[in-house]
């Protein structure tokens, strides 16, 4: 859209496109509620006031008008859907813009990856950038499919110069630290062109956090205390509040927002499955509960909207103002935030959470399969656990609500001489096949699964993507890695020699090539499959980060055993 087009329909001199009537617009600059029509020219807003006729007319029926809303930081493929599929979850709950980071798919396929995630998100009616992949590797302890280095960066860049607004999270501070020669390099390419360097600190705290933020680094997802996001904040950092599928941060970092500080606060989901997508919510889940928290609704709308658009360069989101993007989201209070009508480039994309646009692209073909699964020999011998004598084993402590992990030492339970399962402690055995060469593989414990029986399997796993199982048996362990091997990748479960549910993955093995209606209600089976395993816990997102060997404390590769803080390999036994 031309500046020559816009000026003449603001003026009043020429009907808008559409124009959008009886609505009450939340200004975001002045925090101000005010009633008039939003006039529509193209895709941009042309003016705000008391227009005439239009071509097509929406009435907001005294509904209050937001702008659409912006996740900050997320994984496309941690949604388990294929990008398309993926803007037809989010529309509806008033997500028009996302910055992606598709480190997920580069771990697997490399520069192909992002260039399918980039082709695959063009023409579709959800405005997506794109963060590149700072680790391919992520670190040198797995197994991985690929690699990105600094001439990748340069290619990709010059490619996608439009679409690519930030360097992807830099994962590995102690990198960042020991002034690691090549991911420096990354930083500097992205900071020649000026993109965001976008941050991953869990943790991270006093002059460690200085040294990292030397590195232009300007924002952090990682937060999990209000006084880590409050010390952040104090250095300059932009942090995004998460609420996601496995990691649930916003009720102990929203504590650390007020009047003063919160423009330096957004929020984003990271990795959420379209289960909790559609019945809790997207961005608007966010926006919502930080509001039952006593935030002002002005301010968490702007963190919504607003402040990533700032924070990222967007010049024309945010906002609903004259020359921004018609991006609406139309609701019928600022409590309950219960959206009505959601418009995208001036276009009505969803009414009362159906969709009404067909939400195409530009890339039709769908793969029936995208990548590869190579697993080395899958034999009882590969799991068995001989006991030591005295001996404690090093487990793997799930944290409720978080990614961090927690060491545990405990005595094994042993039958026959093998360390072995003990549902009675929530003592799950769990093993890591790397699934890109067919080599390796390692098997340790971990707790806090909830299992009672049976096992699951998944060849989603940050960020190598091994394929990784656990379960309290080790030959339905096996079925189930199998399973999932068999089909290309997926997730599965199995009970007594039996596959009880499952969902393929062909598509990388991280996202199913099905329709949204089709992937919904394999993932309820799955859950309902997990509860006649013992357990109401979301396994499946939690296994997937089992191997996630840059976010404390203990992690499993394909490799073995990792301290994480160490960046070292560590035996499973202890003594």
């Amino acid at each position: 859209m031309k500046i020559r087009d816009l000026i003449p329909v603001a003026l009043g001199d020429v009907a808008p496109d559409v124009l959008v009537r009886n609505g009450r617009i939340l200004d975001v600059f002045s925090g101000e509620l005010e009633t008039a029509d939003i006039a529509i020219c193209g895709k941009r807003i042309a003016g705000i006031g008391a227009y005439g006729d239009a071509a097509r007319t929406i009435d907001a029926a005294g509904r209050i008008v937001l702008p659409g809303l912006i996740d900050a930081h997320v994984h496309i493929e941690s949604s388990l859907l294929v990008p398309r599929q993926f803007a037809r979850a989010v529309l509806r709950r008033g997500t028009t813009t996302v910055i992606a980071d598709p480190h997920e798919i580069a771990n697997v396929l490399g520069t192909a990856g992002i260039d399918y995630m980039i082709r695959a998100t063009e023409g579709v009616p959800l405005e997506v950038y794109f963060a590149l992949p700072s680790a391919v590797p992520a670190t040198r302890l797995e197994t991985s499919g690929a690699y990105l280095g600094t001439e990748d960066m340069v290619e990709l860049l010059d490619r996608h110069a439009r679409r690519v607004i930030a360097l992807g999270e830099v994962m590995s501070y102690p990198s960042v630290l020991a002034r690691d020669r090549e991911l420096l390099t990354k930083i500097e390419i992205l900071r020649s062109r000026h993109k965001k360097i976008d941050g991953h600190a869990p943790g991270l705290t006093g002059k460690r956090l200085n040294a990292y933020l030397c590195a232009f680094i300007r924002s952090d997802h990682e937060c999990t205390t209000a006084s880590e996001a409050r010390e952040k904040v104090r250095r300059g950092m932009h942090v995004f509040i998460r609420e996601g599928s496995a990691a649930h941060n916003l009720d102990a970092v929203i504590g650390a927002v007020d009047e003063r500080n919160h423009a330096s606060f957004s929020f984003c989901t990271d990795d959420r499955d379209p289960l909790e997508i559609l019945e809790e919510g997207h961005i608007d889940h966010l926006v919502r509960r930080t509001i039952a928290h006593g935030l002002d609704p002005v301010l968490a709308v702007r963190m919504a909207t607003l402040n990533p658009a700032r924070h990222f360069g967007l010049r024309s989101m945010g906002a609903v103002a004259p020359g921004y993007k018609a991006d609406l989201v139309l609701v019928d209070d600022l409590d309950k935030l219960s959206i009505r009508t959601v418009v995208k480039d001036g276009r009505v994309v969803s009414e009362d959470g159906e969709l009404v646009d067909p939400v195409e692209g530009d890339f039709h073909d769908l793969p029936r399969a995208l990548g590869h699964v190579r697993m080395p020999p899958l034999g009882a011998e590969r799991l068995r656990v001989p006991a030591r004598p005295g001996g404690r084993l090093r487990v793997i402590q799930v944290v409720e609500r978080s990614l961090a992990t927690a060491a545990r030492e405990l005595e094994p339970r042993v039958v026959d001489g093998l360390a072995v399962a003990d549902p009675e402690r929530d003592l799950a055995k769990v093993f890591v096949a790397d699934r890109h060469t067919g080599t390796h593989l390692s098997v340790g414990f971990i707790a806090g699964l909830g299992l009672r029986r049976g096992a699951v399997a998944t060849s989603v796993g940050h960020d190598a993507h091994n394929l990784c199982a656990a379960g309290m048996d080790d030959e339905d362990m096996l079925l189930a890695a199998r399973t999932v091997a068999a089909t290309g990748g997926g997730v599965c479960v199995v009970a007594a020699g039996e596959v009880l549910a499952r969902l393929e993955l062909p598509v990388a093995g991280l996202m199913s090539n099905l329709e949204l209606g089709e992937v919904v209600p394999r993932l309820r089976a799955l859950r309902a499959a997990l509860r006649a395993c013992g357990t109401e816990r979301e396994v499946f997102m939690t296994l997937s980060f089992v191997q996630l060997a840059v976010v404390p404390t203990l992690r499993l590769t394909d490799r073995g055993l990792v301290d994480v803080e160490a960046q070292r390999f560590v035996d499973l036994w202890v003594g």
